[in-house]
């Protein structure tokens, strides 16, 4: 895959991570997400073995990409930052 912020070949690979949250707030103690809170990923700690999120990372830019569509979530396109303007 390439990246599409600079065009360079990506890594493809595993987040690998006990409990995940990406929300959009900072969390600070817990990360359990309040009733209004939006969230397009959230991943409680496995009992045996981390999560693996497949994904792919840019050796040029550092970013990383993951489809997270099959994970628990809260986030609607309508509720997207972009779609508010």
């Amino acid at each position: 895959m390439k990246c599409p912020f600079c065009n360079v070949d990506m890594v493809h690979g595993y987040l690998n991570c006990g409990a995940v949250i990406w929300a959009d707030r900072k969390h600070k103690i817990s990360l359990l997400p309040d009733r209004t809170e939006q969230y397009a990923l959230n991943l409680r700690s496995p009992l045996l073995s981390p999560n693996a999120i497949e994904g792919d990372c840019c050796p040029q830019c550092k970013r990383i990409i993951m489809d997270v569509s099959q994970y628990p979530n809260r986030l609607s396109p309508a509720d997207s930052p972009r779609n508010q303007i």
